[in-house]
C-alpha cells in the first residue's frame, strides 16, 4: 500500500496540469499513488494526463459533479494511509511530501498536517527545489479558530484517512466555502501540525478560479452558524466573523448589495481589525472601484 494518496481534481486545466503533475512525480519522497479525478473536462486535460507514463497514476473520469464530489471520490479510491490534496493548477516543491513525512514522524499521534503556501501570479516563475527541513518551523496548533488568518491552502493539507470517517467528507451540496466547512468540523476535533516554511505554490489571477469574483456563478454557500450549536470553542464565533467578512469582500467585488447586506449582519464588527473595519463600512460601489484601481496599478 502507498503511504500517501495524492488526489487531484481536474476540470479544464490543460495549460497547468502538466506542471502540477510533474511537481508530484518529481517528489523526493516516492511512496505515493496519484488519483486524478477528471470531472468532465471539455478541453485537452485528459490527453495531457494520459501522456504521462507512470504506474502510480490512476485516472478516473466522471460527469461534471463539482470539486467536493471529485475530492470525495478520490478519498474513496485511495489506498494510502494519508490523503494529500492538490488542485490541478497548484504546485508542490520537490520536498513537500518529504516534509509532511517528517511532521508525521515527529508527531505520530497526530493526524492532520500542513505547510505554508506561497502565492504565484499567473506569469510567475516558481522555485521548486528542496529547502532543508528545520525542526524550529514546526508548530502545533491546538486551536485553529483562534488564528483568524489563512495559513495554508487545500493543496498544502495532508490528512489521515480515518479523519474523514470521523468528521465526514466534503459537503457535496455546496460549491463555495467547502474548505472552511470542512475545517470547522475537522479542527473542532483535531490539532494541526503545521510547518511554517512554504512548500506549496497557489496560483492566483486565473480567470476560471472559483474563488475569484464572478457575478454569473451561482454560489451554494454553507450555513456556517449551524456549527455554533453544541460547540464549546469560544473562538469559533470569531472565526465565523472572519469567514463572513471574506464573503462580504467577495460580494462587494461582485457588486451584489443584497449578499453584502446579508453577510454583514452576521459579523460582530468588534472582532475585525482596523483595515477590515474600513473595508466593512465602505459602500459597495466605492469599495469596488478602489479595489479595481488598486489591482490595475498592481499589475504594472
Amino acid at each position: 500500500m502507498p503511504f500517501f494518496s495524492v488526489i487531484i481534481p481536474l476540470y479544464n486545466k490543460e495549460f497547468f496540469i502538466k506542471d502540477t503533475l510533474s511537481s508530484v512525480i518529481n517528489q523526493t519522497f516516492k511512496d505515493f499513488e496519484i488519483i486524478i479525478i477528471d470531472d468532465g473536462s471539455t478541453d485537452k486535460s485528459y490527453d495531457v494526463v494520459n501522456s504521462f507514463n507512470d504506474d502510480r497514476i490512476q485516472i478516473i473520469r466522471q460527469k461534471n459533479s463539482g470539486l467536493c464530489a471529485s475530492r470525495n471520490k478520490g478519498i474513496n479510491h485511495a489506498k494510502g494511509k494519508f490523503i494529500a490534496f492538490l488542485d490541478a493548477d497548484d504546485l508542490w516543491m520537490v520536498d513537500f511530501l518529504e516534509t509532511i513525512n517528517y511532521l508525521i514522524k515527529n508527531h505520530p499521534e497526530q493526524v492532520v498536517f500542513a505547510t505554508n503556501v506561497k502565492l504565484l501570479k499567473h506569469n510567475g516563475f516558481p522555485e521548486l527545489k528542496a529547502v532543508p527541513f528545520e525542526t524550529g518551523n514546526i508548530k502545533v496548533i491546538t486551536n485553529f479558530f483562534k488564528l483568524l488568518k489563512n495559513i495554508m491552502g487545500p493543496s498544502s493539507l495532508v490528512i489521515n484517512k480515518l479523519v474523514f470517517e470521523n468528521v465526514g467528507y466534503f459537503d457535496e451540496n455546496i460549491n463555495y466555502g467547502e474548505e472552511d466547512d470542512f475545517y470547522i468540523r475537522c479542527f473542532s476535533v483535531y490539532n494541526l501540525i503545521y510547518y511554517k516554511g512554504f512548500k506549496t505554490y497557489y496560483r492566483i489571477g486565473l480567470k476560471n478560479q472559483l474563488t475569484a469574483p464572478n457575478s454569473n456563478f451561482i454560489r451554494k454557500i454553507p450555513n456556517y452558524e449551524k456549527y455554533l450549536i453544541n460547540n464549546d470553542n469560544k473562538d469559533l464565533q470569531k472565526f465565523l466573523d472572519f469567514v463572513h467578512f471574506r464573503l462580504v469582500v467577495l460580494f462587494k467585488m461582485e457588486r451584489n448589495k443584497d449578499k453584502v447586506k446579508f453577510y454583514k449582519k452576521k459579523i460582530n464588527v468588534t472582532t475585525l481589525t482596523v483595515v477590515q473595519k474600513i473595508k466593512y463600512y465602505l459602500p459597495t460601489f466605492l469599495f469596488f472601484y478602489l479595489k479595481k484601481t488598486y489591482l490595475t496599478f498592481k499589475r504594472y
